[in-house]
């Protein structure tokens, strides 16, 4: 018996030993030690930062010796560090330093990274500095009075805000330091928002700074619409039997990104032919679409519309059931509860909608928050993806939809009379280009609506969710104590996580009263992530 017991204790220590990470041969242990000039000590606590050539990241601090440790993936590395400090609570010194080219082949390595110092003046003394905007040329908008500025000190994380002047400047008075500017300028105009925006790092203000010289902030233009596609749940659920999915559920949120009232003479739904990612398209020739330099895209079989005039506040959101504003748990614990009096729901059963899934609206919701529907197409319903649509929200600018619907002057030759209709993409508010995961997937947006895709697996509960604008969301002032950063709803699709890279849980934090910001960049690549659930089952 005891020789049994002696041979498990030798198995678990043998089993302990090739279990060690340290042993894993394609991780390595790097010590980076920083040598300082003269005769300044180590720090503990500085922050040394290594990249890798693939773009990852890694961050650690360093001990009592100087001494910041990573645990690696073996590859090309580079490292940097920034230290400010404070002696004698008066002078100012900043200590900077890197290494490039970092073969990381070993499972240890020791990197000795020798640091600059530069003095940069008496923190009881004061800096003036001065910065200008300028704007793009030949963009909307210009500068104006009233444009916040901030500048962060890097060391002390002190923040100084001021507005500019009509000219476009601000002035500051601050400690010696080095500073990171940031200015973020949301402007609305014509359903869009323009975004001018900047941040300036390694700002350094010493005793020897010149308080007659400009630093000129370019800041950069981004356009995006006030109304936006916040999310899109179209895939369904599965069944609690475990017999199937269910799919009649399908929903999508607006939500008005601006600083501004939006108000909007009518909002379609559109969706773009084939309805399916992975399927071939009757507009492909010669391995390219044939309307990207046209200005329209093909619906397919319908539009859904509001029967008038809408208008979205700053922050709020449009709710609207595609097909059933029902309580669908009541039946699918794993579904979601769409009966709102706040929804909007496609109800307009004039023989045009005749299709099982469109079920009269809960009671609750008011008749003025019915979808009409103009219906060209086969079928008996909106012919909508629950894999991969190429959805987008319009307005018939100039039009209405019921002349776009009853029209045949823009059906397009490729689909006939019952195919899809020329719909123009200066109509179009915001678009999404979502993707079967899996498959061979192939484009119908052009660049101008949606240059990425989003990525999407049907029938599991998953929804596809907007990513937040981290910058602009922690800059709106009193978000500080209502944000929070446990987001948790990310997936993984082929092996890959899809999450927000942001980190804030957006959801949780509008509960907290916080205002948020979506990212809108026309790219669904970086803009959207899919969730593990319906942001309305939070």
């Amino acid at each position: 018996m005891k020789k049994f017991l002696y041979f498990l204790s030798i198995c678990s220590l043998i089993l302990a030993y090739s279990c060690n990470d340290d042993d894993d041969p394609s991780i390595a242990t790097i010590d980076v030690q920083l040598n300082y000039p003269g005769d300044t000590e180590s720090m503990e606590g500085v922050k040394v930062e290594l990249k890798g050539g693939t773009a990852e990241s890694y961050e650690a601090n360093t001990d009592l010796s100087g001494i910041a440790s990573f645990q690696v993936p073996y590859g090309i590395y580079e490292v940097s560090v920034t230290e400010d400090r404070v002696v004698d609570n008066v002078y100012a010194y900043q200590y900077t330093g890197s290494q490039e080219n970092i073969n990381v082949s070993s499972s240890e390595l020791q990197v000795n990274v020798d640091l600059t110092e530069t003095y940069l003046g008496r923190t009881d003394s004061k800096i003036e500095v001065t910065f200008q905007l300028t704007y793009p040329s030949g963009g909307e908008f210009n500068v104006k009075e009233g444009i916040e500025v901030s500048i962060l000190n890097s060391n002390t994380k002190e923040t100084l805000k001021a507005n500019t002047t009509a000219e476009g400047t601000v002035e500051f008075v601050a400690n010696p330091g080095t500073y990171q500017a940031m200015v973020i300028d949301r402007r609305v105009a014509n359903n869009n928002v323009y975004t001018y925006s900047i941040t300036q790092s390694d700002i350094v203000l010493n005793e020897s700074w010149n308080s007659a010289t400009t630093v000129e902030l370019q800041l950069t233009e981004a356009v995006s619409g006030q109304i936006i596609i916040k999310e899109l749940y179209v895939g369904g659920c599965p069944k609690d039997d475990g017999s199937g999915y269910y799919g009649n559920d399908q929903y999508v949120i607006l939500y008005n990104n601006s600083d501004e009232s939006a108000t909007l003479d009518n909002i379609c739904l559109g969706t773009v032919s084939p309805y399916n990612s992975n399927a071939s398209s009757d507009y492909v020739v010669d391995g390219a679409l044939n309307y990207l330099n046209e200005g329209w895209v093909p619906a397919i079989s319908a539009i859904p519309h509001t029967k008038s005039a809408v208008t979205i506040e700053p922050g709020e959101e449009m709710v609207i059931a595609l097909c059933g504003a029902i309580d669908h748990t009541s039946t699918y614990s794993k579904s979601v509860n769409l009966a709102s009096s706040d929804y909007w729901v496609l109800w307009d059963n004039k023989d045009q909608l005749t299709h099982s899934k469109y079920v009269a609206p809960d009671a609750s919701i008011p008749s003025s928050q019915y979808l009409g529907i103009q219906k060209w197409g086969l079928g008996t319903g909106w012919v909508f993806s629950n894999s991969s649509p190429a959805f987008c929200i319009f307005t018939t600018k100039g039009s209405t939809p019921e002349a776009f619907g009853s029209s045949t002057d823009n059906l397009t030759a490729e689909e006939g009379d019952k195919g899809s209709k020329k719909l123009n993409t200066e109509w179009i508010l915001d678009g999404i280009e979502v993707y079967r995961a899996g498959y061979e997937n192939f484009k119908r947006f052009p660049d101008g609506i949606d240059s990425g895709s989003a990525q999407f697996t049907s029938k599991l509960g998953y929804t596809v969710y907007r990513n937040v604008d981290k910058a602009a969301t922690e800059a709106i002032e009193g978000n500080a104590n209502k944000l929070v950063y446990e987001y948790n709803y990310g997936t993984e699709i082929d092996g890959v996580s899809s999450t927000d890279p942001n980190g804030i849980n957006a959801e949780a934090s509008i509960a907290k009263g916080a205002r948020i910001i979506y990212m809108d960049t026309n790219n669904s690549t970086n803009d959207f992530h899919q969730r593990s659930q319906a942001s309305l089952r939070d």
